[in-house]
């Protein structure tokens, strides 16, 4: 119930009262964290987005991850060393392969994922490069091993733009995956939009023809 009230005060950015109610889960020594990620989100999304303090939120996200068992590290060092080795070691699924996925029913990992994707945003945004391929790979990598998400789509589409850096016939299969996943997930028009954006203004337009974005520009 706190939790909601925390998202409602937060969708009128009442920001006091978000935080007296959101305090009050957080330091309740009973709860997992899991049980804590909706206020944790709402924290997140009122300082990256509100407050347009993008690395701060990048700083937030990645802590709430470790609370979730999904370590990253925030040394600049090793989260560049982490994205050449995420990015050299990647390996193009096959589309038997992306057809055979489970879906992914951890809620765990199903609440990492949303944190993830957002953070690569925020990582964009204050152009942390080794933290958004790192969060991007990671997506991709769990999408392969423990199922199809809601945002396994976006996960593609947005390392499609990473891969399409060495190889744009590399980048567009990626997000051709991206497009395929989408069929798979059952919410998956929730983020259509957004594949669909990452896909034909970021990726497909070094393997294409330009003229042929203009239809999903006019969509």
């Amino acid at each position: 119930l706190f939790s909601l009230i925390v998202e409602a005060y937060f969708s009128i950015a009442d920001i006091d009262k978000m935080k007296v109610y959101g305090d009050e889960v957080l330091q309740q020594s009973t709860l997992t964290e899991l049980e804590k990620v909706r206020i944790h989100s709402c924290n997140i999304s009122l300082v990256g987005g509100t407050m347009n303090k993008a690395r701060e939120a990048l700083d937030m996200s990645i802590d709430v991850l470790r609370k979730l068992g999904c370590k990253f590290p925030k040394n600049k060092l090793l989260q560049v060393r982490l994205a050449v080795s995420s990015v050299v070691g990647a390996k193009l699924p096959t589309e038997k392969d992306i057809a055979d996925l489970p879906i992914m029913d951890d809620p765990t990992r199903k609440a990492c994922m949303e944190i993830m994707v957002n953070a690569a945003t925020f990582s964009h945004h204050c152009n942390n490069i080794p933290a958004f391929i790192m969060l991007t790979a990671r997506m991709a990598q769990w999408t392969m091993k423990y199922g199809v998400d809601i945002y396994s789509a976006p996960a593609f589409a947005l390392f499609g733009m990473i891969k399409k850096l060495s190889s744009y016939k590399k980048g567009a299969q990626y997000a051709d995956r991206g497009f395929q996943l989408l069929g798979i997930c059952t919410d998956g028009k929730r983020t259509e939009s957004r594949v669909t954006y990452l896909s034909w203004f970021m990726v497909y337009p070094f393997s294409k023809p330009i003229h042929s974005t203009l239809k999903h520009l006019i969509c």
